[in-house]
C-alpha cells in the first residue's frame, strides 16, 4: 500500500460510529475521503474545521475501503469561524465542493485557488473583495467540470469588445448590439468579470456588479446542480447573500 501525505484542505466531516468520523478533504490530487479514529476527542476537534490547511496522511487501499487518515495542523480558520459572515462564507463553499466534486481526480489549480479565497476570507475585513472571488471561484468549479462559460468573445458575432450579457442557452458572452431586442432573456455580465483578477480595493466591484456576479454564476449552478440533494447547500448560499447584503448596508464589517 502507497503511502501518501500532502497539504490538504478541510471540507466536510460526519460522524461514523461512536467516536470516529468520515471527512473529505482536498488536496492537488482531488478529493479525498477517509476515517478519522476519536474525531470527537479534544486533540481531534479543532482539526475538522471547514477551511482548515492541513496535512493528510494516509495509505492507499485497494478496492473501495476508505483508508485512515491521520491530520496534522498547517493553519487554523477558527478565527474565521467566530465571525457570522466569514463562517457562513466557509459553510457554503467548503461543504459545496465537496458534493460536486468527483474523488481522486487531479485538481492542482482548484486547491491553490480555494486555498487563495479562504486566505482572503481570513487576511482582509473586506466582504466585497470576498464575494467578488467566490462568484470567479464558482465559475472556476464551473469549468474544472467541464461547464465553463465561454465570456471572451460574442458568441453570436466573434467580436470581443463590448460584451455585456452572457446566454444562457448558449452558457456564453453575447455583445452588446447582438443582444438588442433580447435583454430580458439574458443575464448580466459584470465588468469585474472581463478584467483579470485583482486584490486592490480601489478595483473591487459596487454593489451592482457584484448582485449581477452572484446572480450569473448562481444561475448555472443551479442549472447544472438542480437535484434535490443540492437544495440544502442553495439555502446557506442564499443566507450567505442575503447578510452580505445586509452588512453592506449597514456598513458592519467583521
Amino acid at each position: 500500500m502507497k503511502a501518501v501525505s500532502v497539504p490538504a484542505l478541510f471540507l466536510t466531516s460526519r460522524s461514523h460510529a461512536e467516536n470516529g468520523a468520515i471527512i473529505r478533504v482536498l488536496t492537488a490530487g482531488g478529493l479525498r475521503a477517509g476515517y478519522v479514529q476519536g474525531a470527537h476527542s479534544r486533540y481531534r476537534r479543532p482539526l475538522l474545521l471547514a477551511g482548515n490547511y492541513l496535512q493528510a496522511s494516509w495509505r492507499e487501499k485497494l478496492g473501495r475501503s476508505l483508508p485512515s487518515i491521520t491530520l496534522e495542523l498547517l493553519h487554523s480558520r477558527a478565527r474565521v469561524i467566530g465571525h457570522p459572515l466569514p463562517a457562513l462564507f466557509l459553510s457554503w463553499i467548503c461543504p459545496f465542493t465537496a458534493a460536486i466534486l468527483p474523488e481522486a481526480q487531479p485538481e492542482p489549480y482548484l486547491f491553490q485557488s480555494l486555498k487563495r479565497l479562504l486566505d482572503i476570507v481570513e487576511e482582509t475585513a473586506e466582504p466585497l473583495l470576498w464575494m467578488a472571488e467566490l462568484v470567479r471561484f464558482e465559475l472556476l468549479l464551473l469549468s474544472e467540470l467541464g461547464y465553463g462559460l465561454q465570456l471572451s468573445s460574442c458568441v453570436m458575432t466573434g467580436q470581443d469588445d463590448h460584451l455585456e450579457w452572457v446566454s444562457p442557452k448558449h452558457h456564453a458572452a453575447v455583445s452588446q448590439q447582438a443582444a438588442k431586442g433580447y435583454e430580458t432573456k439574458l443575464l448580466a455580465l459584470p465588468p469585474f468579470l472581463k478584467i483579470p483578477r485583482s486584490v486592490f480595493f480601489c478595483d473591487l466591484p459596487d454593489k451592482n456588479a457584484l448582485q449581477q456576479g452572484l446572480k450569473l454564476s448562481g444561475f448555472f449552478l443551479r442549472y447544472h446542480f438542480d437535484a434535490p440533494y443540492y437544495r440544502r447547500f442553495f439555502e446557506v448560499r442564499q443566507r450567505l447573500i442575503r447578510n452580505f447584503m445586509a452588512s453592506f448596508e449597514q456598513d458592519v464589517l467583521p
